[in-house]
């Protein structure tokens, strides 16, 4: 069998099925064409990239090729690498001194330079616009160390160098101990490439290793990392997104990179593509929002239905569907659905009241089949008399005959009080008394807060006859009548049994009996069946019957269902 969803579910499902990719599409074309815009800015910038790299390349290539000439073919400078005496070496390196002063005013790029010669002894500097006196010194020391330890050679690139708080490209020329020094200052660079810094974007230079050499504290401020990738793009930093674009410079060891700020990719859509972002996002919000909308308008109104029919089916008929809302469909539903309820009520009220007469019908033919039986009695008892011509006897005979005939011939045939009930039984015993040569005799034990109970007429008095009908021969019957309340837990029954000495019941008989009763009327034990009949017909199922043997004799016993205390107040 097919697996049944609930109808929330079903809902809920299909709204993401539509507006979920609905507005998955949304975003990922806004996304799409974010990516798309921020791959031609990417472009646009690694282009300005190029083109500084290549115009701060130029510069040092020129630098390079100036003192390159002098490194190689200067007689001063030759001079000095040979080891010329002290005043040689002065003369020399003032002579070097002049030749390279066009060159630093020549060169933005340059920030100073130097002419160091270990091998004669000769120091001599210069330097640019812009230094200190701490940094001169700190500059100066680096240079003499390195030229000491020969940690650069002539056929090395530019190489950049941490000293003190600034980095530098420095570049030498010459070699065993004779040195010409060019130094360039990263920060100044930029001032060599026709670029200016705007708001969108900071330049900087980095190691080959990702280290920052420049805006140190602004990419610390910006938490901005370095991924090492300069192919395309990537972003980083933290509140604020940066666009990474860089190149590695082919004539020095570091790279330069482009810091683009993020307020640039959304500025590069246009008004219509920033509302159908804007949009797209508002729906995935308001995904939720709509569910609950659903659940409230449809949902909501579909399970209060729902509610209203499992009380239906739990018996509740006075159950009402919800007629108030705001959809007009579920406000005709209810209205139909109440209107419907209104039908199944009468129509209820009308097959109930028919079966109650039905039943009521059955009882009084379950009651009138049980009296031709009395009728047949009597007539053969009187019979007997008139032969033995016992007059006295037949008119007490003929008027305990008239209190039965009365009894039975009573107008309501539903009920009686158990008091008149036992009246009967007693009536019934004196007229048997009156026909039989051994009277029985018959003790009746009844709480008298029964007396008014209602029970079904000949009730009793069936089982009464019952025990007349099938005595003992040669023992004096003796019957004995009781009606008790029992309590069984929660439940209270009024208790009534009749009980005699006589022969008791064959096994046959206590299984027919004892037995379901299919049938209205059955052959043998008319009166014990009717009995049975009448109380189902009344009390359903509640009732219980027991028959059973004693030593000597039999009990017949019926156990019929009360609520609460309503025995005492004579109600069933």
């Amino acid at each position: 069998m097919k697996k049944s969803r609930s109808f929330r579910r079903l809902l809920r499902t299909s709204v993401f099925c539509v507006a979920l990719p609905l507005a998955t599409l949304l975003v990922a074309n806004s996304f799409y064409s974010i990516r798309a815009f921020n791959i031609r800015i990417a472009d646009s910038n690694q282009r300005v990239v190029d083109t500084c790299v290549w115009q701060i390349e130029d510069q040092l290539a020129t630098v390079d090729g100036a003192m390159s000439a002098i490194a190689a073919t200067n007689a001063d400078f030759l001079a000095l690498s040979k080891g010329a005496g002290q005043l040689q070496a002065h003369l020399s390196s003032q002579a070097l001194y002049s030749q390279l002063k066009p060159i630093m005013s020549a060169y933005r790029a340059l920030g100073a330079l130097f002419i160091c010669s270990h091998t004669s002894g000769a120091q001599r500097d210069m330097f640019g616009e812009g230094f200190t006196y701490p940094q001169k010194q700190e500059i100066r020391a680096y240079i003499q160390a390195a030229v000491e330890e020969d940690r650069f050679f002539h056929q090395t690139s530019w190489r950049w160098a941490q000293i003190g708080d600034a980095a530098y490209l420095l570049r030498f020329y010459g070699g065993r101990g004779t040195y010409l020094v060019a130094l360039a200052p990263l920060d100044n660079l930029m001032a060599t490439a026709e670029w200016e810094p705007g708001r969108e974007a900071v330049a900087s230079f980095v190691t080959l290793e990702n280290q920052p050499l420049t805006q140190r504290d602004f990419m610390e401020e910006h938490h901005i990392t370095l991924q090492g990738d300069y192919q395309g793009y990537f972003l980083s930093g933290y509140p604020e997104q940066y666009m990474i674009i860089g190149r590695p410079m082919d004539n020095a060891d570091c790279v330069l990179v482009f810091l683009v700020s993020g307020a640039g990719y959304l500025e590069a859509l246009d008004p219509v593509q920033l509302a159908l972002l804007a949009l797209s996002l508002v729906a995935v919000l308001c995904l939720p929002l709509l569910l609950l909308w659903i659940d409230r308008l449809i949902v909501a109104p579909v399970e209060r239905m729902k509610q209203t029919m499992d009380r239906v089916r739990e018996g509740d008929l006075e159950s009402q569907a919800a007629t108030a809302g705001q959809v007009q469909e579920f406000q005709e539903m209810g209205e139909t659905f109440n209107a419907m309820m209104d039908q199944i009520k009468g129509l209820k009220i009308e097959s109930y009241e028919k079966e109650i007469e039905n039943q009521k019908a059955q009882l009084r033919y379950l009651q009138l089949q049980i009296r031709p039986h009395f009728f047949l009695n009597g007539l053969k008892s009187l019979y007997a008399m008139a032969q033995q011509r016992e007059f006295e006897k037949i008119q007490q005979m003929i008027l305990a005959f008239s209190r039965h005939i009365r009894y039975i011939f009573q107008d309501s045939m539903d009920f009686v009080p158990l008091g008149r009930e036992l009246d009967h039984v007693r009536n019934y015993i004196q007229l048997q008394g009156l026909s039989m040569s051994q009277p029985p005799r018959c003790q009746v034990d009844a709480d008298p807060r029964l007396l008014e109970f209602p029970v079904p007429p000949l009730s009793l008095q069936t089982f009464v006859e019952n025990s007349v009908k099938h005595r003992a021969e040669d023992l004096p019957l003796s019957i004995e009548v009781k009606a008790s309340v029992l309590q069984n837990g929660p439940d209270t029954y009024v208790d009534l049994a009749v009980s005699d000495n006589g022969p008791g019941f064959s096994e046959e008989v206590l299984r027919e009996i004892n037995s379901p009763l299919e049938e209205v009327y059955t052959g043998h034990h008319v009166g014990l069946n009717n009995v049975k009949k009448r109380m189902s017909l009344i009390y359903g199922d509640q009732v219980m019957y027991a028959f059973f043997n004693t030593s000597p004799g039999c009990v017949s016993e019926i156990l019929i269902p009360v609520q609460g205390e309503d025995w005492k107040e004579g109600a069933v």
